[in-house]
């Protein structure tokens, strides 16, 4: 009886990443999981069809895919070039290769400085592997959809490629965690950016005041008339929109911003909540109020 192979009715973009030891592969992988990418590293070859069958019979919530496969081993370049050829042949998916290359000395280098150990290099010195990996490699790279020379890219610089080459119409959008804080209880942990507002007048020292806190219009009100507060707020607004613009290009999606006061009831807690109000290209604020209550 003879069969005849059906097409797998799969809807995901697929991109398949593999290249040289070195060139960048885990960076890669890490930028695609921040753009919604549905990511497995290291998937071995033989299940690369299966997994894609999986995913259709059991739909996973990503409409695009990335499987980091490495390249290495004589035997696997056969076994690469077959499965890509068959997953094209049988799938409707948009399915593509993603070749990461560098130069030797660029290679040599990056083990040099992470003193890691390359996975070829058995009984011979880290520049016989990568000469011996990147003939192995030659034909697929020759084949590759896409094939990347990462020569020139820093971590940021490859993550920023990987955003504008694939983030298609969906931007990412930076969440920045707005924490307002009390001093005199610590910092938060893990900022990454910290305001200090302790020089600002302090509606704790007014009696009517004093009971209320920043999330209510009459210590907003009182802060915004004073010069020293709208001066200081106009100057951080246009420093935190800047700095959040150049996190978003370099493709960091999350950011902790402290801003501290004496106690975290009235400045601090004013300003998160003003800047909560902004409405900002690509970024999306929270909110955290760690010190409400503990006078």
């Amino acid at each position: 009886m003879n069969t005849q192979t059906r097409p797998v009715e799969l809807r995901q973009n697929v991109l398949i990443v593999t290249g040289l030891s070195g060139a960048g592969k885990t960076s890669v992988m890490e930028a695609l999981e921040d753009l919604d990418f549905y990511c497995v590293d290291n998937l071995p070859l033989p299940l690369l069809t299966t997994f894609l069958q999986l995913t259709q019979k059991k739909p996973i919530p990503f409409h695009n895919i990335a499987l980091g496969i490495d390249a290495r081993g004589e035997e696997f370049l056969h076994d690469f070039t077959h499965e890509i050829a068959k997953l094209k042949k049988i799938t409707n998916n948009n399915v593509k290769v993603l070749f990461l290359n560098a130069n030797e000395q660029t290679l040599l280098q990056r083990f040099q400085e992470t003193r890691r150990k390359h996975p070829l290099a058995h009984g011979i010195d880290v520049t016989r592997a990568i000469k011996k990996e990147k003939k192995i490699l030659e034909p697929i790279a020759e084949t590759a959809d896409i094939l990347l020379d990462t020569d020139d890219f820093n971590i940021q610089e490859l993550r920023r490629w990987i955003r504008q080459s694939f983030s298609g119409e969906k931007q990412r959008h930076v969440y920045a965690n707005l924490i307002s804080f009390g001093f005199k209880y610590g910092v938060p942990q893990e900022i990454n950016l910290l305001y200090d507002l302790r020089f600002l007048p302090n509606p704790h020292h007014i009696l009517s005041l004093k009971n209320f806190t920043g999330k209510q219009p009459e210590i907003t009100n009182y802060l915004f008339k004073q010069p020293a507060v709208t001066d200081y707020w106009d100057r951080l607004r246009d420093f935190l929109s800047y700095h959040l613009k150049k996190y978003h290009e370099e493709g960091r999606f999350f950011v902790t911003i402290g801003i501290g006061c004496t106690g975290g009831k009235h400045r601090s807690v004013a300003f998160v909540e003003q800047l909560a109000k902004e409405q900002w290209n690509n970024v999306t604020f929270l909110t955290e109020h760690r010190d409400i209550g503990k006078e």
